[in-house]
C-alpha cells in the first residue's frame, strides 16, 4: 500500500517520517519548490512537484483503490477537489482531507468525503477535555488520588448495549457521565450504553487497566 500526502509541509514531512519507520512506501506531492528540495534531500520519499488538485497530476501517480489518499494543503476547496479526483480515478476508497474551517466538515462529507480531519476540532475538545478533568480535580480533596479517563465506545465494544448495572468495573471506580452525541446523560442502573458515546469514567489509577479491558476488551 501507498501513502500519498499532498500540500503541507511540516505535517507531511513528520507523517511521512512516520510512515516510512513503519516500512510503507511514501509519495508526496507539493507545489513548493524548495520544500521539494528539502524533503526529497532529507527522507527516501518519491516526491513530485504540483498541484495535487489537478487531474493530469493526478493521474500520474498510478494508484491503486487500496492506496491511503490524503489531502492537507492550507485550502480546503483543494482538498476537497483532490480527494474527489483521487476517488473518481482510481476508485480510492477512503480518501482522507483536512479541514482548516471546521464548518466545511459537513460539505465534505455530503460530498462523499467521509474521512475529515479538523484540527480545531481536535484542539477544542483537548482543551475542553483538560478543563473537565482541572473542574473535577479541583472539587477533589488535595489528598485524593483519582483519574479521569475519557473513553469512546468504539464497534465491537464489550459494553455496548449493556445496562450500567450489568457492567463489571473494578469497585474503585465509576462511570460518571456519558456524553452522547450533543447532550451529556447522567448515567443511571438501567442507561444502556450505545456505540459512539464517550464514558467519563473515575478510578483509582491502579484499576485503569482493568476499567480499559471491561469496556474496550483491551488494555
Amino acid at each position: 500500500m501507498k501513502i500519498v500526502l499532498v500540500g503541507g509541509e511540516q505535517i507531511a514531512y513528520h507523517l511521512t517520517r512516520r510512515f516510512l519507520n513503519k516500512g510503507y512506501q511514501v509519495m508526496i506531492v507539493n507545489k513548493d519548490e524548495r520544500f521539494c528540495e528539502h524533503i526529497a534531500k532529507k527522507l527516501r520519499a518519491i516526491v513530485i512537484r504540483g498541484d495535487g488538485s489537478r487531474r493530469y497530476l493526478l493521474e500520474q501517480l498510478e494508484l491503486n483503490k487500496n492506496d491511503l489518499f490524503v489531502a492537507l494543503t492550507p485550502n480546503d476547496q483543494d482538498n476537497l477537489v483532490a480527494c474527489l479526483t483521487a476517488a473518481k480515478i482510481y476508485e480510492i476508497e477512503r480518501p482522507v482531507a483536512l479541514v482548516n474551517d471546521p464548518d466545511n466538515k459537513v460539505i465534505f462529507q455530503k460530498m462523499g468525503i467521509k474521512n475529515v480531519v479538523s484540527p480545531t476540532e481536535i484542539l477544542g475538545s483537548a482543551l475542553e477535555d483538560s478543563l473537565f478533568r482541572e473542574q473535577i480535580t479541583n472539587l477533589l480533596p488535595s489528598s485524593e488520588k483519582i483519574s479521569i479517563l475519557r473513553i469512546e465506545v468504539s464497534e465491537g465494544a464489550p459494553v455496548i448495549a449493556q445496562s450500567i448495572r450489568d457492567i463489571p468495573l473494578p469497585e474503585e471506580s465509576v462511570i460518571g457521565a456519558i456524553m452522547r452525541r450533543d447532550e451529556v446523560v447522567i448515567p443511571r442502573g438501567n442507561t444502556v450504553v450505545e456505540e459512539g458515546d464517550v464514558l467519563l469514567v473515575l478510578s483509582s489509577p491502579a484499576v485503569q487497566t482493568a476499567v480499559f479491558e471491561v469496556i474496550l476488551g483491551e488494555a
